[in-house]
């Protein structure tokens, strides 16, 4: 008859907890669209601080990327995940940056707490 093993614990193994010091953090901007319309997204679409920082799209649901188009009815909505806006910031814009007419701008948007906001795009 083979012999058998017996499993070996090792309970002298512990786990430590430690707190990070910086914690991972997004901002997140659902974008509502009023009129019937076709839409896209640039990868060159940021939200530009206070202090003239740029911070990067991290994903986007709900609307495809250039140089597809989708079309939107009014009142869908699309949401932008960014990187995480720095304490110190209490207003930005959220830009998308691109070569050609047609890009959006919109300026002056409040921080708030959550770091969740809703805007609405307008052709004014």
């Amino acid at each position: 008859m083979p012999a058998t093993l017996a499993p070996v614990f090792k309970p002298e193994i512990s786990f430590k907890v430690e707190t990070l010091p910086d914690t991972e953090r997004s901002t997140i901007v659902h974008v509502t669209l009023p009129e019937l319309t076709l839409a896209r997204i640039w990868p060159t679409t940021f939200l530009v601080q206070d202090d003239g920082t740029r911070k990067r799209l991290l994903h986007a649901f709900n609307i495809t990327e250039y140089p597809h188009w989708k079309l939107f009815f009014p009142g869908e909505r699309f949401t932008l995940v960014f990187e995480g806006l720095d304490k110190r910031c209490l207003f930005f814009d959220l830009l998308e940056d691109i070569p050609e007419p047609g890009g959006f701008h919109i300026e002056n948007i409040e921080r708030n707490r959550s770091d969740v906001y809703q805007v609405e795009m307008s052709d004014g």
